[in-house]
């Protein structure tokens, strides 16, 4: 079948900061295209400069959004996804991708009626609801104009993937999306690259014997000053530790200042936005991967984390606190002396760690991309058998 992903970011030739996102689009093509399908990508200039491109195989098309032209004004009121939909369906861009047989998209477009005109399903995938961005006024509109178009175009469009059950949920909680409209499909982890055997010695020698490890888009709902104001406890019991961060957003350097003040800069490192070599090595040779966040769909650097072996402490809310089962332990979210001991006994009690991190490596197998392109694969077939947009 011929496929196209339209997606404002796709990491070619180099990655952006939208981690998660990136990594699901690039998959979702590369493992679709494993099985055969004709695969093509619809994206902006956001991570690329070349109008069309190649990515392994996959021909690719950048399109102009508002944010390649007035940067981050670009994107208020949701201007630039926007922008990047009324584009999207230009004449001369259509004939890119004019006889797909599916159109998937990890964002609201806007000017989705146009592909029922051509009778072209549209495969909305949805992650999660977003109550906050930031506290800027800026951002607070940007959520309003968003929670509109997706309510719109869920309510238009017959065939909806969520990545959890909690994303699902919340499309009936607050889009009132008929549930029948809806099948979950999780996020799935690559086994061949997130392995164990990428431990870094050099990693273990520079940082010592008992390293954290946080690597997401800093933004609010993602709480890292929580595991921020978490470490002056930890060092006190665990006078060796070192705190390693990766990542950037909006909310990196005010996340610096706070280290700062919390007088965290001898023992907690801002690595910034690193390579995907470099990731794999920290992800393997960290004791334990924090992740404070207030709310994800799914989560996908969790599975990342427990498939190179490493147990995850993530707050006790849905869907990260029932995704890691056994292969890590929850905290009270937002508080910052649970998360501490949670943190302290697992260094302190090595056994323990050990078995999490063995029952971390089976829990992730389940999400092998191998195993869940196939479910893709199946509602594919199903929805081109309906014929139903």
């Amino acid at each position: 079948m011929k496929i196209t992903i339209a997606t404002p970011w796709f990491p070619h030739p180099h990655r952006g900061i939208a981690h998660g996102a990136e990594r699901y689009v690039e998959n979702l093509a590369l493992y679709l295209k494993k099985l055969g399908h004709e695969i093509k990508i619809v994206t902006t200039f956001y991570n690329g400069t070349k109008k069309y491109d190649n990515y392994k195989g996959i021909p690719i098309l950048r399109i102009l959004d508002s944010k390649a032209i007035l940067g981050k004004y670009g994107a208020a009121f949701f201007l630039n996804y926007m922008t990047f939909g009324l584009n999207l369906i230009r004449r001369k861009n259509f004939k890119f991708y004019k006889d797909s047989d599916f159109i998937i998209t990890n964002i609201v477009l806007g000017f989705t009626n146009y592909f029922k005109l051509k009778k072209i399903p549209v495969i909305s995938v949805f992650f999660h609801y977003d109550k906050t961005f930031n506290d800027l006024i800026f951002d607070i509109l940007f959520i309003y104009m968003l929670h509109y178009l997706e309510k719109r175009q869920f309510r238009k469009h017959n065939h909806i993937i969520a990545i959890s059950e909690a994303s699902k949920n919340d499309l009936i909680k607050y889009y009132k999306i008929n549930k029948d409209k809806i099948l979950v499909i999780p996020i799935g982890v690559e086994l061949e690259r997130f392995k164990p055997s990428n431990y870094s010695e050099e990693i273990r020698k520079k940082y010592g014997k008992n390293i954290l490890f946080y690597s997401a888009l800093t933004v609010k709902r993602k709480r890292l000053p929580v595991l921020l104001k978490a470490m002056p406890l930890i060092k006190k019991e665990i006078p060796d530790v070192h705190l390693v961060l990766s990542g950037g957003g909006p909310q990196w350097e005010n996340c610096k200042l706070i280290a700062k003040k919390l007088d965290l800069l001898s023992y907690t490192t801002f690595l910034g936005f690193i390579n995907d070599e470099d990731l794999l090595k920290y992800y393997a040779t960290s004791d334990l991967y924090i992740l404070p966040s207030e709310r994800e769909g799914f989560g996908q650097v969790i599975f990342e984390a427990m498939a190179s072996g490493t147990p995850v402490i993530c707050a006790d809310i849905p869907p990260m606190s029932e995704l890691i089962e056994n292969g890590g332990r929850t905290f009270k979210l937002n508080d910052h002396e649970d998360l501490a001991k949670q943190v302290i006994y697992l260094l302190k009690n090595r056994e323990d760690l050990k078995k999490l991190s063995e029952n971390a490596i089976r829990i992730a197998q389940k999400y092998d991309w191998n195993n869940i392109i196939k479910i893709y694969d199946k509602y594919l077939k199903i929805v081109k058998k309906k014929g139903r947009y």
